[in-house]
Formats: C-alpha cells, sequence, structure tokens
C-alpha cells in the first residue's frame, strides 16, 4: 500500500497533469482520473488488476504503475505491460517507479529472501518497456540508504503491531522519513528508486475512421 512520501512526490512532479489517467495498485491514494487496487479495503474505484484490465482500448492519456512491476510474478511482466499498452492513447504516458537494483540496497530488502521481492537496472527496464511498445523520455533514479532503513524498520515492527493490535505503535520516527523523503528531492546517481516517463510508441494510421484513429470510443470506458 503506498502512502503519500518524497518518492510519492517526485513521481507527481514528473508527470503530466490535467492528464485522463489510470492509477494502478492506487493503494489508499486517489490522484487519478480512475484508481485501481486489488485490495477493497482501499476503497479502490474499482477492483482490478494489471493482468485484465477492465477498460476498452486507447482510454487512458497517462498510466501511472508505481511500485509494482517487482511483485509479480515475472512470466507476467510482459502481459502487465502489454495490457496499459492496449489502454492507453497514441503518445500516452506511462509514469513507473521500482527498486533499483543497487547492491546495497538489493542485499538490505528483507523481502526479497521472503517474498522475492525483485530489483530492476536501469537498462532492463528499459529493454523490458521498449519491447512492450514504449518509447523512454526519461529514466533516473532518486532516494538513498534513508529510504532503505524507513522500510526495513516498518517491515520488522509491522509484526509487533498486528500482535498487540496497535497500528501507531512503533510507527517510523519522524526524522526518518524527513531524511528519506529529503534524498528524493534530486535525482541520485544509483538511487533506490528507479523513476521511468515513457510514451505509448506512435503507429502511423492511413484512412481510418477518426474514432479509431483517435482513439475515441463510444459507451464509456468499460470493456
Amino acid at each position: 500500500m503506498r502512502t503519500r512520501s518524497g518518492r510519492w512526490n517526485l513521481t507527481r512532479k514528473i508527470s503530466s497533469k490535467n492528464k485522463f489517467s489510470l492509477d494502478i495498485g492506487c493503494g489508499i491514494n486517489h490522484f487519478a482520473s480512475v484508481n485501481i487496487d486489488l485490495n477493497p479495503q482501499c476503497s479502490p474505484d474499482i477492483v482490478a488488476d494489471v493482468i485484465h484490465l477492465p477498460f476498452k482500448s486507447s482510454i487512458f492519456e497517462q498510466v501511472f504503475f508505481m511500485e509494482i512491476i517487482e511483485h509479480l510474478n515475472k512470466k507476467y511482466e510482459s502481459k502487465a505491460l502489454k495490457e496499459i499498452n492496449r489502454v492507453l492513447f497514441q503518445s500516452g504516458e506511462l509514469i513507473l517507479t521500482t527498486p533499483n537494483n543497487n547492491p546495497l540496497f538489493t542485499f538490505l530488502d528483507p523481502a526479497r529472501y521472503l517474498i522475492g521481492h525483485r530489483h530492476y537496472k536501469k537498462i532492463e527496464i528499459s529493454n523490458l518497456l521498449e519491447v512492450n511498445g514504449f518509447e523512454i523520455l526519461n529514466i533516473f533514479t532518486s532516494g538513498g540508504l534513508w529510504q532503505c532503513l524507513t522500510l526495513l524498520y516498518n517491515l520488522f515492527t509491522i509484526p509487533i503491531r498486528k500482535i498487540l493490535n496497535h497500528s501507531t505503535l512503533f510507527f517510523i520516527p519522524y526524522f526518518m522519513l524527513i531524511k528519506a523523503n529529503n534524498e528524493y528531492k534530486i535525482a541520485q546517481e544509483d538511487g533506490y528508486t528507479i523513476f521511468v516517463k515513457a510514451r505509448k510508441e506512435v503507429i502511423l494510421l492511413r484512412a481510418l475512421p477518426r474514432a479509431r484513429a483517435t482513439g475515441e470510443k463510444e459507451g464509456g470506458i468499460w470493456r
């Protein structure tokens, strides 16, 4: 579940404003035009997953796919990106974030050992997007050691909070959050998080009806 943080704020900064957008795996943040999540407790607009997006093709101008791809079974990576590509307008934008495969951060990630939480290199993400119909507009890393430490702290205290049924006990100290958020104010070489802004590759269409050429559909956005 995502919360508003320096990472979240940087994602918003690089995104385009006033676009008809979709947020996949929205968590508690509902800032897109349409927000979906598998967890109904997040109160998404619709409960759905990225493998089977319940929308017509060429509907959205922008899709957010933040901190999700690393949780998918690896064999579904391309399928997920193809689904995102399908629901985007021609030249529609994808904003993607995922953990960077920095040796220190990867080693310190307990989720990697527990659930196979993946970290990627920028070249891996670039290649994955390009073979699935995207053009990279910008790719960089940001965040650092404090981001990693806050995640470690949160992970190790979650069992205690659940046992004691106390959601705010051992909450991440404020000074740690501030330091982690400040790390995302600038791009950092080999930082904790990979940020990508990509565009659906343009396919030249000739002599097609206007509705097909522009992505317009009748009868709403649902399949």
